[in-house]
């Protein structure tokens, strides 16, 4: 009875010896599948706290620095629209300049009779204005002056047209001017410089030389 008593305890706690190694056995093996779940963390997909910082992986932005580069396209996309706003602006610039041209003569073609008059003074001649001598032949804004005895009128023009104009309503004799007669004693010295229409009623050869030089042949052979 004894000896019963004493085998039946050795199997109980063979029982629970073996009970025991089986639970720890369970226990290890679920540290190493918690282990592997951590490793395959590290190694494959990152976790959250990674794609907050930017850590990812593959080196791909995370949501958290997405945002920062949309300003960087809206950027770009704005360059490029104030480009093309510049290149709007440029043409036009481009337009209203031509508009501007041939609407009148430029600047840098007026040439006025203060001109002509320094013109011929710094060539070393007397230049007289003379008074109440208007004509009034042509269109043009008229000023007289005194080149010796004779008189030079110049004719300034707002418009190319205008001057154009005038210039084919002289006769190719030179003495009339649109079929009326100048009452001309000479055969006049027609030149044109810039917006002006120069007119010597003389026959001077020094004059006629000199505005040869600065004007170049005259209008009418």
């Amino acid at each position: 009875m004894k000896r019963k008593s004493i085998l039946a305890l050795i199997l109980v706690t063979v029982i629970v010896v073996s009970l025991s190694l089986v639970g720890c056995g369970r226990n290890h093996s679920g540290t190493k599948t918690d282990n592997n779940i951590t490793r395959n963390n590290a190694v494959g997909t990152p976790n959250t706290e990674n794609n907050a910082t930017g850590n990812n992986a593959d080196g791909s932005p995370n949501i958290t620095t997405n945002p920062a580069g949309t300003p960087n396209t809206d950027a770009y996309g704005n360059a490029n629209t104030n480009a093309g706003n510049n290149v709007g602006g440029t043409a036009n610039n481009s337009i209203g300049t031509n508009e501007a041209n041939s609407q009148g003569i430029s600047d840098s073609l007026k040439y006025s009779a203060i001109n002509f008059r320094d013109d011929i003074v710094n060539a070393g001649y007397n230049l007289k204005e003379a008074a109440n001598r208007t004509k009034n032949y042509f269109t043009g804004n008229e000023t007289d002056y005194l080149a010796g005895n004779d008189v030079v009128r110049v004719y300034e023009y707002n418009s190319a047209q205008d001057l154009e104009g005038d210039i084919k309503r002289i006769s190719q004799n030179g003495l009339t001017i649109n079929g009326t007669d100048a009452n001309y004693t000479n055969k006049p010295y027609y030149y044109r410089k810039g917006n002006s229409l120069i007119v010597y009623e003389g026959n001077d050869p020094a004059y006629v030389n000199q505005f040869k030089s600065m004007y170049g042949n005259a209008l009418i052979p």
